[in-house]
């Protein structure tokens, strides 16, 4: 049984549409930051996070982490959103996935802090599957090759140690991120569509750090990639 909240999220008014785009990164989808501004009717600043609205949908753009993510799904769910799909950033953990490949995530493991308040004893989430199929199906219409994988979600960026990037391969993990397990633990809490579409900024596999972060190929994969959805 889901306990009620003593704080509820209060609705946004002027931002209440079904669909979500949630883009978590500011630096990596520079790329596309022109397009949203151009086609948004109404753009809302939390500081944290910004809101855009387009006619069919709302972008949720920044709002890194877990906590922040979180905090701003929950009131566009509040507003009346229905479907996030995440268009995201993420670091390699197997050689399998590589600088600008993409990936359709099939599920994710927590390890932020956030997914437990919704789900305590949980700590794998998946995507839905209609929405999960209709992105895919949608790059393999525009013939956009794209790969699937796992992906863990962490708080601490600058913990990624060697013991524990092997503790992850050994679980099979392939991707790391910052907020796709809270992002499908608040959609599932909710019984809204979720689905995630990540691009590979870095790789971590080796042991090593190798950033791809402003590489041609990655500016490239965004405008092939991301800009469809929009």
């Amino acid at each position: 049984m889901k306990s009620k909240s003593i704080i509820k999220p209060e609705p946004l008014k002027d931002f209440k549409k079904k669909k979500v785009i949630y883009i978590p990164s500011v630096t990596l989808s520079r790329p596309i930051q022109s397009v949203i501004k151009k086609r948004a009717v109404k753009e809302k600043n939390f500081g944290f996070a910004s809101l855009y609205l387009f006619e069919d949908k709302i972008i949720l753009y920044q709002a890194i982490g877990a906590p922040s993510a979180v905090l701003s799904l929950e009131r566009l769910i509040a507003s009346g959103t229905k479907e996030i799909l995440i268009l995201g950033f993420c670091g390699s953990l197997s050689p399998e996935f590589r600088i600008a490949g993409v990936a359709s995530i099939s599920k994710a493991f927590s390890e932020e802090g956030t997914s437990k308040h919704y789900f305590p004893h949980k700590k794998v989430f998946y995507p839905s599957l209609a929405l999960k199929k209709k992105t895919e199906k949608a790059l393999e219409t525009s013939n956009l090759f794209f790969l699937k994988g796992s992906v863990v979600s962490i708080d601490a960026f600058f913990r990624e140690t060697k013991p524990w990037l092997r503790k992850m391969q050994k679980k099979g993990i392939d991707l790391v991120d910052m907020e796709t397990s809270a992002v499908f633990a608040l959609a599932e809490f909710y019984g809204i569509e979720r689905a995630a579409l990540m691009i590979i900024s870095d790789e971590l596999f080796s042991g090593n750090w190798k950033k791809g972060f402003f590489s041609p190929e990655l500016e490239k994969r965004i405008k092939d990639y991301f800009l469809p959805f929009l």
